[in-house]
């Protein structure tokens, strides 16, 4: 017994020195960011082992250059540029997290006809940027290639293997249709393929350009009526008002009557006029019709040097890819006409009431990008033509006329709508300034759930006779509801149903873009 307690005492002691030396030794502390970093290059070294001298030391990531692209285009590293870039983003199991792909996206079902797939247009600065924290660190910076430098320019295709630390969220990127299949998870490394199309300096000068191009190219642009510089505050304030009103209450009467006799006509010559003298690229072609005009995007978009490749009319997308433009026009111009008409032709426009004389209006309208793609619309023909469904019947919105800003409607409607006539069409060509700004819009997809509600209504009218019944008795509450107001379900207006109906509605919106010059297609309800 005695040689077994010493036994025992010498494990303890032994165990206690054990302790008391591992105790000694400090335990290794990696934060999480150290851990990813060195899978990520255990996971390079063992599937992309050429990449090892590509590792980019700002960032901890790993670059695949697929094509260095043209080198005599300007290099856009260490420039505060506005970049046109395709990507796709995939986790390392090689799953795609998310595309701007109509391709890849029909591959996975991802696909909408709502959606714009375009090279997403974001800003990339020394001191702010909108990219992806990755793709923005590939953009800006220098990338150490092996031995040598590699500047990204145009047509420069990479592969960037990301660690969590920046990959964070796509900045600007909605649910409107560049989804893949899963959601992408900030908390992972990932695989991002990204080809550089494009980039521009001043971006508002370069729509500004573009609607230029387009007015030319679809009529002609008219400059005899621009603002000059010494006109005083009060008259640049004055809308143009030989469309808006039946002449100026100031003017005297012979004034008057030669300005409404001329002035309406002049502006129904197939050019573009600017709604309000003083702003520039918000331009109104009053003389439009889908009977007598048909829309030319492609010219429009020919002058423009700085398109990426493929991007034509309906360059994107499942119903533009196989439809051609003049076919898909053509079918939605014969059910506008079918519908609204051809609108008030050049001999009506002096008999035309001006829409301000009515305190609020109808509008019917599509929007469009410049390459034709079609954003929005409440048309219910034209969303069968490109969506080959209506999932929302459209209403006409209405424009209150007392004071244009109260809509709620953006800029360029502000300053264009009260220049038309009733039973008018017009299309209204805008820059973002008067559209949705640098910003841009989200798309998004929400959806609502509606339950007929004659069933609840008298499962409610049934609990309320059993409460009845219960507080005053079957036989004085029964007498009471059937004998005093006869049967009570008929008494309010219901028949017991068996069950409820619900209706589920789907409502997407497309994305738009920072910087996006749009193009309106409105009518005029008479």
């Amino acid at each position: 017994m005695r040689k077994k307690m010493r036994y025992l005492s010498v494990v303890a002691i032994v165990a206690l020195m054990l302790s008391t030396l591992w105790s000694c030794i400090e335990e290794p502390t990696l934060t999480y960011n150290e851990v990813e970093q060195r899978s990520l290059k255990a996971w390079i070294e063992k599937y992309h082992p050429e990449l090892a001298d590509n590792y980019q030391e700002e960032g901890g990531y790993y670059v695949e250059v697929l094509d260095e692209g043209i080198q005599d285009s300007t290099a856009i590293s260490g420039k505060d540029v506005w970049v046109w870039y395709d990507f796709t983003a995939r986790n390392l199991a090689g799953t795609i997290q998310e595309t701007r792909s109509s391709e890849l996206a029909t591959q996975l079902g991802t696909y909408t006809d709502y959606t714009h797939y375009i090279p997403a247009f974001r800003f990339s600065g020394a001191n702010h940027h909108t990219l992806m924290e990755g793709t923005y660190l590939a953009t800006f910076n220098k990338l150490k290639i092996g031995d040598s430098e590699l500047e990204v320019r145009y047509g420069t295709k990479l592969r960037l293997y990301l660690p969590s630390s920046v990959v964070g969220s796509t900045t600007n990127t909605s649910d409107g249709g560049y989804e893949g299949e899963f959601a992408s998870d900030g908390t992972k490394p990932m695989i991002v393929d990204m080809t550089i199309w494009g980039h521009v300096g001043n971006p508002v000068a370069y729509e500004g350009e573009r609607v230029d191009c387009f007015a030319e190219a679809n009529g002609g642009l008219c400059t005899e009526h621009k603002a000059e510089s010494d006109t005083d505050e009060a008259d640049k304030a004055l809308r143009r008002r030989a469309t808006r009103t039946e002449g100026d209450d100031t003017a005297s009467d012979e004034d008057k009557e030669e300005e409404v006799d001329t002035r309406p006509l002049e502006f129904f010559d197939g050019r573009w006029h600017q709604p309000v003298d003083t702003l520039e690229q918000l331009l109104v072609n009053y003389s439009y019709s889908p009977k007598r005009t048909t829309l030319n995007f492609r010219d429009a978009l020919g002058a423009d040097t700085l398109k990426y490749p493929s991007e034509s009319i309906y360059n994107a997308g499942r119903i533009y890819g196989n439809g051609q433009l003049d076919n898909i026009d053509r079918r939605i111009n014969e059910v506008l006409v079918e519908r609204f008409g051809e609108g008030i032709t050049y001999d009506e426009v002096l008999e035309a009431d001006s829409i301000n004389t009515k305190a609020a209006v109808k509008i019917w309208y599509i929007g469009r990008f410049l390459d034709g793609f079609i954003f929005d619309t409440n048309i219910d023909e034209v969303k069968e033509i490109i969506y080959g469904k209506v999932e929302s019947e459209g209403e006409p919105l209405t424009f209150e006329t007392a004071k244009p800003e109260d809509n709620d409607y953006i800029l360029a409607w502000e300053y264009a709508m009260p220049t038309l006539r009733i039973g008018q069409w017009a299309t209204i060509l805008t820059v973002s300034t008067y559209g949705y700004g640098i910003e841009g819009k989200a798309g998004s997809h929400t959806t609502t759930t509606t339950t007929d509600s004659s069933y609840y209504d008298y499962a409610n009218y049934y609990n309320y006779m059993n409460y009845m019944n219960n507080y005053y008795g079957y036989g004085y509450g029964g007498m009471y509801n059937s004998g005093y107001y006869g049967y009570n379900p008929y008494y309010y207006g219901y028949t017991p149903p068996t069950t409820g109906t619900t209706t589920t509605t789907t409502t997407t919106s497309a994305e738009i873009q920072s910087y996006a010059p749009l193009l309106f297609q409105v009518f005029v309800e008479k």
